[in-house]
């Protein structure tokens, strides 16, 4: 018997999930200059001082890093007015939502989202074979109360992105409040709010109020995104001590390198940074919606860096004419007809655009 054979069926059955089209290895191959929008990366780039600060610590960098991530959690805790008992770190949010799924694993165990989510939820109940109830969306948002009525005493986890990857929509205070109280004590319900400094309603739901109540929630953010140090891989949770001291006994050790640790404190303390990058966001934003509008195309609007673009034809086949224009995006997850398109400098979204119109 090989060893192919001998690897779980579910494993078998399982496609090696490759980050697709990455831009430098593209412009090597095609001389073309990428305009990499498939990623929702920080267009404006990293931190100055979270650059500087690594690129100072590199000569500490023998030693292995401080497995707690102590001065991180110092200073979020400080900020969130938690205990550091409360807080995770680890390489991204991604990897605190493992944690979970390996914490909560039974052969009964199921997991609830929506059906047009984070891939990552997906991919994750398949490695363990875990059953996933999708359930479908409602105005590319999630169904509440349709996620409530199937919850039952095999559920385990409850994943809800908001804002939502890839749709870019939101879930309001009230309508998390009601949720809430439906939810059993079993359950734990991840909030993943990787976009949520993009966000600037004033109804947008504060997830630490679950957290300080002692309620089975798990917040996941990161420093990918606004911050824009993806390249790092850090991020961190907030959830009761209870729940944090279980995602310890489930996580590797020395899984957040001290350079990322650095750079993430000091990029934190950038306020001006994450200020310019959400403005910006907002303002190519609107250029983009506004252009789209104008030529007929349909969007969802959003609360994130990207936006969800409706069109006439298959997700793979317009993400692939658009690369042979020298621009990525990403069919979106659950949404058959719909791309998924990062928000970008000007000039970015000025080429996009122009590839999108000669694809159309």
């Amino acid at each position: 018997m090989s060893f192919s054979d001998s690897v779980p069926e579910h494993i078998q059955r399982i496609p090696p999930y490759k980050s697709e089209n990455p831009a430098e290895e593209m412009e090597r191959d095609s001389g073309l200059k990428i305009v990499q929008l498939g990623m929702n990366e920080n267009p404006f780039g990293p931190s100055p001082k979270g650059v500087e600060a690594a690129r100072t610590y590199m000569e500490n960098v023998a030693p292995y890093p401080d497995d707690s991530g102590f001065q991180l959690r110092r200073k979020l805790a400080g900020h969130f007015g938690i205990s550091m008992d409360e807080l995770i770190i680890s390489s991204g949010s991604s990897d605190i939502l493992a944690m979970a799924y390996h914490a909560v694993f039974t052969p009964e165990a199921e997991v609830i989202t929506g059906e047009a989510s984070f891939i990552v939820y997906y991919q994750l109940a398949e490695m363990l074979n875990m059953p996933m109830v999708r359930v479908p969306m409602e105005n590319y948002g999630f169904d509440l109360e349709r996620i409530g009525s199937r919850i039952t005493s095999r559920t385990r986890l409850v994943l809800l992105a908001n804002p939502n990857n890839p749709t870019g929509t939101i879930i309001r205070r009230l309508q998390l409040d009601e949720f809430m109280k439906r939810v059993p004590e079993h359950v734990l319900v991840v909030l993943d709010e990787a976009y949520f400094e993009y966000v600037t309603e004033p109804d947008y739901p504060n997830s630490l109020e679950y957290v300080r109540s002692g309620r089975s929630v798990l917040i996941l953010r990161t420093f990918s995104k606004v911050f824009g140090l993806a390249g790092l891989r850090i991020g961190y949770g907030i959830s009761t001590r209870d729940i944090i001291g279980t995602l310890y006994k489930v996580r590797m050790a020395f899984n957040t390198s001290s350079v990322a640790q650095i750079a993430a404190l000091a990029a934190w303390s950038d306020r001006e940074h994450v200020r310019k990058s959400v403005d910006m966001n907002r303002i190519e934003r609107d250029y983009v919606c506004a252009e789209l509008s104008s030529r007929k195309i349909g969007y969802v609007p959003s609360f994130a860096n990207f936006l969800l673009v409706q069109l006439d034809r298959p997700a793979p086949e317009a993400t692939l004419a658009l690369l042979e224009k020298g621009v990525i995006v990403r069919p979106a997850w659950g949404c058959p007809s719909c791309i998924r398109v990062s928000i970008g400098t000007h000039d970015q979204n000025k080429a996009f655009l122009a590839a999108l119109d000669e694809v159309l």
